[in-house]
């Protein structure tokens, strides 16, 4: 199963319980971060890396990566980083650059996972549209709700009209099976994002919080996707 994360801590704190309950029940879960910046980089930090306390963009990378690191870890999951720039950099590669790295990333996958809703981030509706139309060969392709975006919505998950127009199916999302054990290893895993959690105003109660929640995935039936 590779899940597909914009961002150094989206796919962990959309499905980090779920990524811990798939180990345990003995799948190979690889998160995959197309936007992981480029760690040899001396460019000037971007806003967010600013606030974030890090020098450039390598220096971003680099202390990202290691968090990453250690927060798949304790979910059992293997991370995977492209080094390709977020809206704050370079993007160190065009379109098709972009879509033959994931390919080569995803492999023989048999379960694609990408965010799905409500794609309000710039960054992540880029990363949608470059790469979801061609499923890149997964048996199974899935859509996952992003946190903590979706906590903030008091009408729950929204799915982007034209994502549904390009599947040609509707997304319909759906708690996943999770016990407290797989929360609590996301709860620690949100927790090794340390350069993060200030900027995403969470400390250890609202992380917990934020663990606590439901997961939510849309699945894709075979038959239901649009031919291409």
């Amino acid at each position: 199963m590779v899940v597909v994360s914009p961002h150094l801590d989206d796919a962990v704190l959309s499905l980090g319980a779920a990524m811990a309950s798939w180990v345990r029940a003995g799948s190979a879960v690889e998160v995959l971060t197309i936007l992981a910046c480029d760690p040899e980089s001396s460019s000037p930090p971007g806003g967010w890396d600013a606030r974030a306390g890090f020098s450039s963009e390598g220096d971003a990378a680099r202390s990202r990566r290691v968090e990453d690191a250690a927060a798949c870890g304790l979910l059992g999951a293997h991370p995977t980083w492209l080094p390709f720039g977020d809206s704050d950099y370079e993007r160190h590669g065009d379109d098709d650059e972009v879509r033959a790295a994931v390919a080569e990333a995803v492999g023989a996958a048999t379960t694609l996972l990408l965010p799905g809703s409500p794609l309000s981030h710039p960054d992540h509706e880029w990363v949608v549209r470059t790469i979801a139309d061609a499923s890149l060969g997964a048996h199974r392709l899935g859509f996952y709700a992003e946190q903590p975006y979706t906590a903030r919505s008091r009408a729950g998950p929204a799915t982007a009209p034209w994502l549904e127009v390009g599947l040609g199916a509707t997304l319909t999302f759906q708690p996943a099976r999770l016990g407290a054990r797989d929360r609590l290893a996301k709860w620690r895993a949100i927790c090794a994002y340390r350069s993060q959690l200030p900027l995403l105003a969470l400390d250890r109660r609202r992380a917990l919080a934020l663990a606590t929640r439901p997961e939510l995935v849309a699945w894709v039936a075979e038959a239901d996707r649009m031919p291409h």
